[in-house]
C-alpha cells in the first residue's frame, strides 16, 4: 500500500467512525455536555474532512494512472537485467574466433545464444544473437601494436579504425515498428470496420452491424552481408579494436540494406515489400512545384483523423526534391530598373517547412528520380502511441562456409537477418506523393 492509499484509508475510517458516532447521538433522548462538545467538534470538522478525502483520492488516482502508463524509464525486471548483463559480457570476437576454430562458444556467449534460442526451435546452433548489436560500443581511444609482416618492422601504433558512414535510418521516423518475433509466420490484425451506432427512439431496438478485422501475415526473408576474414587479420588488428570495427561495419552494412528494403523494396523475391510498394502511386505532377505547390502537398495530407493540423503532417523526400525546395522562395519580384534582377525573399520553402509543418527532410536511401519525377512519403502522425506500420524480424544471424578458404587461413561469413515484409497496420496514416524535379 502506498503512502497516498494509506492516507485515504485512514481518512475514510475516521469518516465512518464519526458518522456512526453521530448516528448514536441522534438516537439518544438527551446529550451530556461532553457529548454535545464531541458532536460540535464532529460537525465543525466534517467539511474539512471531506476536502481531505477528496485530495487524498486525487493523489491515489494520480498514482494509479502513472502505474498504468507504460514508460521507457521503467526499471527492467530481473530476467531483463540478466539478459542485459549477458549482452555486456559477450563479444562478437569470441563468436567469430570460435567459428574460425570450428568449436562452439562457451561462457557468456553460450548463455546469450541459449537465451535467444529459447522458444525458437529452428534457431541455428552457430547463430549469433541479433541483440548482441544492442550493446553500446565504448568510445575510448585505443592504440594497438600490430606486426607489419616485414622482417625489419618493429610494429606500428594503429589509430582506432574509422567507421564507414551510412545514412541515418528512415524507419523509426516513419513509426515503422520492428518487433522480434518467434519462429513461425507473423500475423497482425486490425479492425477495419467498426460497429454501427445511431440515435434510438424510446422503446425501439437498436441493431448494430458486425465489426470486422483484417489479418496480414509476413514470412521470413533474408537481408544478408558477407565478409571474409583471415586468421592473420584477427591477430594483426588486435582483439579490442577488431571487435568494435567489425561489429560497427557489419551492423551498419546490414542496416543500410535493411532500411533500403523497408523503404523501396518492390516485393519481388527475394526483395521485401517496402512501404512505397504498399502505397498507391500518386498522379504524376504536371509542373515543377513552386512555393505554393509545396505547401499544398502538406495541406492535402490533412484529413481530420490522422492529421488535424499542419504540424501533424511530415514528408520525407528525395535529395533532389529537397534541394529544389531549398531554392524555392515565395517572393519573386522582377526589378526592371536593375535589368531584371530578381528579389527572391529571405525564406526558402525548406526553411518555412521546418517552422510550420511536422517534418520536411531527406535521406540518401529515398529512391532516385524516375524520369523527371521523384517519389516521397507523407506521414500523418497526429495519433501518438498507435502502431501504424510493422516489419517483423526473427532475431537470427547465422554463419556458414567454413571450408572454402580454410587452406588460406580464411573464413567466409554470410550473416543473415531474417525479417518480413512491411505491413501497414493503419494504411491511412501514410500516402505517397510525387514532385517534378526537372522539366
Amino acid at each position: 500500500m502506498t503512502k497516498a492509499q494509506k492516507r485515504l484509508k485512514e481518512l475514510r475510517e475516521r469518516q465512518s467512525k464519526e458518522r456512526q458516532k453521530m448516528a448514536e447521538f441522534g438516537l439518544a433522548d438527551s446529550l451530556s455536555d461532553e457529548q454535545r462538545t464531541e458532536l460540535d467538534g464532529i460537525e465543525s470538522g466534517t467539511p474539512d474532512l471531506e476536502r481531505q478525502i477528496r485530495a487524498a483520492q486525487v493523489a491515489v488516482d494520480a498514482e494509479e494512472s502513472e502505474q498504468r502508463t507504460e514508460t521507457r524509464t521503467a526499471e527492467p525486471d530481473t530476467e531483463m537485467r540478466e539478459r542485459i548483463e549477458l549482452r555486456s559480457k559477450a563479444t562478437l570476437t569470441r563468436f567469430i574466433t570460435a567459428a574460425l576454430s570450428g568449436r562452439m562458444v562457451d561462457g557468456a556467449e553460450a548463455e546469450l545464444r541459449a537465451a535467444a534460442a529459447e522458444g525458437a526451435p529452428d534457431y541455428p546452433a552457430d547463430g549469433i544473437p541479433l541483440e548482441l548489436w544492442d550493446v553500446p560500443e565504448a568510445r575510448t581511444e585505443q592504440r594497438v601494436d600490430a606486426p607489419t609482416g616485414t622482417p625489419d618492422s618493429v610494429g606500428v601504433n594503429l589509430d582506432p579504425i574509422r567507421p564507414m558512414i551510412f545514412a541515418n535510418s528512415i524507419a523509426p521516423r516513419l513509426n515503422i515498428a520492428m518487433p522480434r518475433v518467434r519462429s513461425g509466420t507473423f500475423a497482425t490484425a486490425t479492425i477495419n470496420r467498426a460497429l454501427s451506432a445511431g440515435a434510438r427512439e424510446k422503446g425501439a431496438e437498436q441493431n448494430s452491424t458486425a465489426a470486422a478485422f483484417a489479418v496480414s501475415t509476413a514470412t521470413p526473408k533474408s537481408v544478408s552481408a558477407r565478409m571474409s576474414i583471415r586468421i592473420e587479420d584477427v591477430a594483426a588488428v588486435g582483439v579490442g579494436n577488431f571487435e568494435s570495427a567489425l561489429r560497427e561495419n557489419l551492423s551498419m552494412a546490414l542496416s543500410d540494406e535493411l532500411d533500403r528494403q523497408v523503404i523501396s523494396g518492390d516485393g519481388a523475391a527475394p526483395n521485401l515489400a517496402g512501404i512505397l510498394h504498399r502505397l498507391d502511386d500518386p498522379t504524376a505532377p504536371m509542373a515543377i512545384p513552386d512555393f505554393d505547390a509545396f505547401v499544398a502537398a502538406f495541406a492535402d495530407g490533412i484529413e481530420g483523423l490522422w492529421a488535424s493540423t499542419m504540424k501533424d503532417v511530415a514528408i520525407v523526400a528525395g535529395p533532389a526534391t529537397y534541394k529544389l525546395s531549398a531554392r524555392t522562395f515565395r517572393d519573386r519580384v522582377i526589378d526592371e530598373a536593375n535589368k531584371g534582377a530578381a528579389s527572391l525573399g529571405d525564406t526558402s520553402f525548406a526553411d518555412y517547412a521546418m517552422a510550420k509543418f511536422g517534418g520536411w527532410w531527406t535521406n540518401k536511401r529515398m529512391p532516385d528520380p524516375a524520369g523527371n519525377d521523384q517519389q516521397a512519403i507523407l506521414h500523418r502522425k497526429g495519433r501518438m502511441g498507435v502502431r501504424t506500420a510493422v516489419c517483423p524480424h526473427w532475431n537470427v544471424i547465422s554463419i556458414d562456409d567454413i571450408y572454402s578458404g580454410s587452406g588460406r587461413g580464411e573464413r567466409f561469413f554470410t550473416m543473415h537477418v531474417l525479417l518480413g515484409d512491411v505491413i501497414l497496420t493503419q494504411p491511412d496514416a501514410y500516402a505517397q506523393v510525387a514532385f517534378k524535379v526537372a522539366a
